[in-house]
C-alpha cells in the first residue's frame, strides 16, 4: 500500500523539482478521494471520482494530474487481471 502512494505522488509530481503541479479548489478534494480508494484497491470507485474531476477541471494542472491518475489507476487495475 505504501508503494501505492509512493508512485502515486511521483506521477503528481512529474513536472519535476522546480516546476510545482497545483490542481483547483474543486479537482483537489476529488482526487484525493481517489487516491484512498487506490489504496483500498477500489479501483471503479476511484475513477469515478476522477470523473467528476474531469467534469469540474478549470486548468492545466488539473488536466494533467487528471490524465496521470487516470493512467495510473489504468496499469494497477490491469496488474491485477494477470495471473
Amino acid at each position: 500500500m505504501k508503494r501505492t502512494a509512493v508512485v502515486f505522488l511521483a506521477l503528481l509530481t512529474i513536472a519535476g523539482p522546480t516546476q510545482a503541479v497545483t490542481v483547483s479548489k474543486n479537482v483537489g478534494p476529488l482526487l484525493q478521494e481517489a487516491q484512498a480508494m487506490i489504496a483500498k484497491q477500489d479501483y471503479k470507485g476511484a475513477m469515478a471520482k476522477v470523473d467528476e474531476a474531469e467534469a469540474v477541471k478549470v486548468t492545466v494542472d488539473d488536466e494533467t494530474v487528471i490524465s496521470q491518475v487516470r493512467q495510473f489507476i489504468t496499469v494497477k487495475s490491469s496488474s491485477l487481471a494477470q495471473p
